[in-house]
């Protein structure tokens, strides 16, 4: 069985998430499988990870799989609609955790590159766009928690691309971890977006398929990174 996860862990991965999108598609009928596929999800990809042969006993392993448990609670919260601060703050966990991890490799005083100094400029742009999209459509103070969120996992997507300079890793942050932050930044804009003003003003049918595959790739993609990682530092 061990074999068989450090073989095909991404394809079981898979191979959940497209069981989810087929029962999120399917609607009501499914729900049970939806929630249940959308749970096991974050499990399977710990799995992979913790298995594999070459991340045993490497530093960094424990904050990448405390982060990836974030994920895991933020999915079974977010699966009660009531729940959505609690999801919220389990993901804020997982971002942390990310940028302690990234911050181990090349840490925020090594030297910067251009290219991060303009996606600073283009997410502090983004974050405030958020802002004025949502804050209409928030109740209360709500607004001040998801901004805050929205500044946490910019900065994680920030330290993916800062280390992108440092050229040990630049092939595996370029080819992973860039693209699985911007896939995770892009899935929980869009579930914001629905959330506090698409569904109010003009709902968009199937939106929920969208965010779950931004979703599911940002997790493969970070995942798969982490392992490249981790086998690279065990050679």
């Amino acid at each position: 069985m061990k074999s068989v996860i450090q073989k095909r862990g991404i394809v079981i991965s898979i191979f959940i998430l497209l069981v989810h999108f087929t029962a999120q598609y399917l609607g009501e009928e499914y729900k049970t499988i939806e929630a249940i596929s959308k749970a096991m999800l974050l499990p399977s990809l710990m799995l992979y990870l913790a298995v594999h042969p070459n991340v045993s006993g490497l530093p960094g392993k424990n904050l990448v799989l405390f982060g990836l448990f974030g994920s895991f609670l933020g999915d079974v919260f977010l699966i009660n609609k009531s729940l959505f601060i609690p999801g919220m703050v389990a993901f804020m966990t997982t971002h942390i955790f990310n940028i302690l991890f990234f911050s181990k490799i090349y840490g925020p005083a090594e030297p910067r590159s251009t290219k991060l100094y303009v996606s600073t400029l283009l997410l502090v742009l983004f974050c405030v766009f958020i802002y004025f999209q949502l804050k209409d459509g928030t109740k209360g103070n709500l607004i001040y928690p998801i901004l805050a969120y929205m500044v946490l996992i910019s900065s994680a997507t920030l330290m993916a691309i800062h280390i992108s300079k440092h050229q040990a890793v630049k092939m595996i942050a370029n080819t992973f971890w860039i693209p699985g932050m911007l896939f995770f930044l892009a899935s929980d804009a869009i579930l914001a977006l629905n959330k506090f003003n698409w569904a109010i003003n003009s709902p968009i049918k199937n939106i929920g398929l969208l965010v779950m595959v931004t979703y599911g790739l940002a997790q493969l993609f970070l995942v798969k990174g982490f392992q490249v990682y981790f086998s690279q530092a065990k050679k």
